[in-house]
C-alpha cells in the first residue's frame, strides 16, 4: 500500500487541486472530514480540529500529516486562535501518537506580529510545530490565484476578466506577490517528501507587484473594459473597526495584514521544492485555456 498522508482542509479551494496531484505523486490520501466534503480521496475520516479525541484514529497509521485547514477571516480575534493554534496543537500530538515522520504546515507569507490576530495565530503555529519534535516543513503561501476563490488576487482576476468595478485600497501602492496555484501546490506535495525540507520554512513568492500593477496587468489581458475605484485608506479602516460587530465586507484585520511587512521569498524553494513561479500573464492564459468553452 502507498505511505498514507493525512491532509486537512482538502474540501478547501486549494485543497480540492492539491489532493488529486497527492494521488498522482503516489501518495495514499486519507482526507479529514469536518462540515463540507471532499471529493477524489482514497479515504475519508471524520474529525474535528477543535476535539483532540477525535484526531487519533485519522492519524494513526499516517507516514505524513499536511495541515492545510485553518481560518482564515473572522471579527473574532480568540477564533483565530482557538483554530489556527489550538487545532495545529492538537494535531501535532495525534501526528505524534500515529506515528508521523514528517508534519507539514502550510502557512502565510502574512507573518509579522502587527499583522493582526491572524497572522500572530499563524507565527503561533509555526512557532508550535518547530517546536513539537516531529520532523517538520512550514511553507508559507502567497497570494494563490486559480483555485476559484472568490476573494484576493482571485477577485481581481474576475473583475477584470467579466469588465467590472476593481476596488484597491488607496492608490493601490501595496504590494502582493501572486502565484499561481497549480506551482504553490507542486511545492506542497514536494515538501512531503523532499530529504532536504526537513526542519525548513519556505517563503513562496510569485512576481512581485503593486497590487494597481496586478489590476492593471489584469485588465490589459482580457481587455473587457473594466476599471480601477480607489478607496479611501480611511474609509476602509473605518469599515475595519465596524466589522468588529457587523457584517460588512472588510474584516478587523484586513488592512493590518496587507500593510503588513512580509518576508523574502527563499530561494532554495526552487531547488528544494521544485517551485516554479510562472508569470502573472502566463497564469492568466492558463485560466482562459482552462475555462469551458461556452455551450460545452
Amino acid at each position: 500500500m502507498p505511505p498514507v498522508v493525512l491532509v486537512t482542509g482538502g474540501a478547501g479551494a486549494v485543497g480540492a487541486r492539491l489532493v488529486p496531484k497527492l494521488r498522482e505523486a503516489g501518495w495514499h490520501t486519507r482526507c479529514l472530514v469536518h462540515r463540507r466534503p471532499v471529493e477524489g480521496a482514497d479515504e475519508l475520516v471524520r474529525g474535528d480540529l477543535a476535539d483532540a479525541a477525535s484526531l487519533d484514529r485519522p492519524a494513526v497509521g499516517a507516514a505524513a500529516v499536511l495541515h492545510l485547514a485553518a481560518l482564515t477571516h473572522s471579527r473574532n480575534p480568540r477564533a483565530y486562535y482557538e483554530v489556527n493554534v489550538g487545532g495545529t496543537a492538537r494535531l501535532l500530538d495525534a501526528a505524534r501518537r500515529g506515528g508521523a515522520r514528517r508534519f507539514v504546515l502550510v502557512s502565510t507569507r502574512a507573518i509579522a506580529e502587527d499583522g493582526g490576530a491572524y497572522s500572530r495565530s499563524k507565527a503561533r503555529s509555526e512557532a508550535a510545530v518547530a517546536e513539537a519534535g516531529l520532523e517538520h516543513t512550514i511553507v508559507r503561501l502567497p497570494e494563490v490565484y486559480g483555485a476559484g476563490s472568490r476573494e484576493g488576487v482571485d477577485r481581481i482576476v474576475e473583475k477584470a476578466r467579466a469588465g467590472g468595478v476593481i476596488p484597491l485600497v488607496g492608490d493601490g501602492s501595496d504590494h502582493a506577490c501572486p502565484a499561481f496555484v497549480d506551482d504553490v501546490i507542486r511545492a506542497l506535495v514536494a515538501s512531503l517528501s523532499s530529504p532536504a525540507a526537513g526542519g525548513k520554512t519556505y517563503t513562496l513568492a510569485g512576481e512581485c507587484m503593486t497590487l494597481r500593477e496586478l489590476a492593471d496587468r489584469c485588465l490589459r489581458f482580457y481587455c473587457s473594459g473594466g476599471r480601477v475605484q480607489p478607496i479611501p485608506v480611511p474609509a476602509v479602516r473605518l469599515l475595519g473597526a465596524l466589522g468588529r460587530i457587523a457584517p460588512v465586507p472588510v474584516y478587523p484585520d484586513q488592512l493590518r495584514r496587507l500593510r503588513a511587512e512580509k518576508p523574502p521569498p527563499s530561494r532554495e524553494a526552487h531547488r528544494e521544492l521544485g517551485f516554479e513561479p510562472r508569470s502573472l500573464e502566463e497564469g492568466l492564459r492558463t485560466l482562459t485555456d482552462d475555462a469551458p468553452s461556452v455551450g460545452a
